[in-house]
């Protein structure tokens, strides 16, 4: 029973840690933390649709809409149609939206990040084979 809470417990301290990280990413900056996490999203995925942007922060599409409006007009994304589809429209960072994305990582030292990044692997890698 020991081992229940000892996992418990670091498992509420990395999310505790993560949310302070959030906020450290943030701090600062003109954009809203949801905008943030969009833009390093849309970095990790090559672009989304609106309709995984609207699942992966369970909001409407309208909500969605003028998120991307908000960082269309910084200049940070822009709206994508793909020829052979004209209905579908991804949503992609712009240079400057890849600039800021790299900007916001800048507070931190490359070490620190190549430390905080292998160790979120492992931790992964080892989730993956429990759930």
């Amino acid at each position: 029973m020991n081992h229940v809470k000892l996992i418990m417990s670091e498992m509420l301290q990395l999310q505790q840690k993560s949310k302070k990280f959030v906020n450290i990413l943030s701090e600062g900056e003109s954009l809203s933390q949801n905008q943030l996490i969009l833009l390093l999203q849309l970095e990790i995925n090559g672009g989304m649709k609106a309709t995984e942007i609207a699942d992966f922060f369970s909001v409407t599409p309208g909500a969605v809409t003028s998120m991307c409006d908000k960082l269309e007009k910084l200049n940070l994304v822009k709206r994508e149609r793909k020829s052979e589809d004209r209905r579908i429209v991804k949503i992609v960072l712009t240079n400057g939206g890849e600039d800021k994305v790299h900007e916001i990582f800048m507070k931190f030292p490359q070490e620190k990040l190549t430390t905080i990044a292998k160790v979120l692997k492992d931790i992964n890698k080892l989730m993956n084979s429990i759930v």
